[in-house]
């Protein structure tokens, strides 16, 4: 097996199986803040002050919409470790959500920061959650969005930035806006808790070597009952990367991982994703 790098990653995080491409539209936004709490605005207020705010980095990301009016259900779609990939392979990851009537925002949450990669240690600390959420902040605002029927899609890193995003009793608590579903494309689950505020879908591979399935189904067991429906999908046979296209040449190494595709797998899962946003979303 060949070994290569970060390059790679970026093309596996939006790499699609279908050959049409959406066209789309670089636009910014501001990462999401959470409110200044009770605390900090009675101190502010004693002190006759103005009520503290944080500071709000500027990110970037690529928009994606149907033909028509709107409004229309979208997709909040996050990269992996590696960051964004190709435009080529952008567009056909976003084709295939824009085909369904949905508009799509791929979040950039390292190129704006300068930030190459988060596969290895020592990289600079990026909040991607607060980056979902200034997504969806930013999509909530269009008229031709409909701000009650947005879905959060993450793939690797990303898949588990999707799932802390709606954990129960979690940041989405201090936004007024929340995510209708979270799609999580072999996340790596050991750390999460599993309670979601909204119906979660997990998409894995069995033979996956740097998320382990093993470590879903374990998050599986021991979450709570409290929260929505959580979904969990082992593909047997599959690895990392399983619906990466660019990979149909042979399995490849990435960072000591095995990274292989799978077309059955693929197919599998875009089913299941089609299947939990039309149910989010009722179209």
């Amino acid at each position: 097996m060949r070994m290569i790098g970060a390059s790679f990653l970026a093309v596996m995080v939006v790499s699609t199986c279908i050959s049409s491409a959406a066209v789309a539209e670089t636009v910014h936004f501001p990462t999401a803040t959470a409110p200044p709490s009770l605390l900090q605005q009675r101190l502010a207020r004693e002190r006759g002050e103005a009520t503290p705010e944080r500071p709000r980095e500027e990110i970037a990301g690529e928009f994606y919409r149907p033909s028509g009016e709107g409004p229309f259900p979208s997709v909040v779609l996050l990269h992996g470790c590696a960051g964004r990939g190709p435009k080529a392979a952008e567009d056909a990851a976003a084709a295939r959500f824009v085909a369904l009537g949905y508009a799509v925002l791929i979040v950039d949450s390292f190129g704006p920061r300068g930030v190459k990669e988060r596969c290895t240690e020592g990289q600079p600390p990026v909040d991607r959650v607060a980056d979902a959420y200034g997504g969806l902040l930013y999509l909530a605002h269009l008229p031709l969005v409909d701000a009650e029927r947005v879905a959060v899609v993450g793939l690797s890193q990303g898949g588990g930035v999707a799932i802390s995003a709606v954990e129960f009793n979690g940041i989405d608590s201090v936004f007024d806006r929340h995510f209708r579903t979270a799609v999580a494309y072999y996340p790596l689950c050991a750390a999460l808790t599993g309670s979601v505020s909204v119906p979660t879908l997990i998409l894995i591979g069995a033979l996956d070597d740097w998320a382990p399935a093993q470590a879903c189904r374990d998050m599986m067991v021991r979450r709570s009952s409290e929260g929505a429906p959580m979904r969990l999908v082992v593909y047997p046979g599959a690895y990392h990367a399983f619906n990466t296209t660019v990979l149909r040449d042979g399995p490849r190494t990435v960072f000591g991982h095995h990274v292989e595709y799978n077309e059955a797998a693929d197919r599998a899962a875009w089913q299941e994703v089609v299947a939990a946003l039309r149910q989010a979303f009722g179209r």
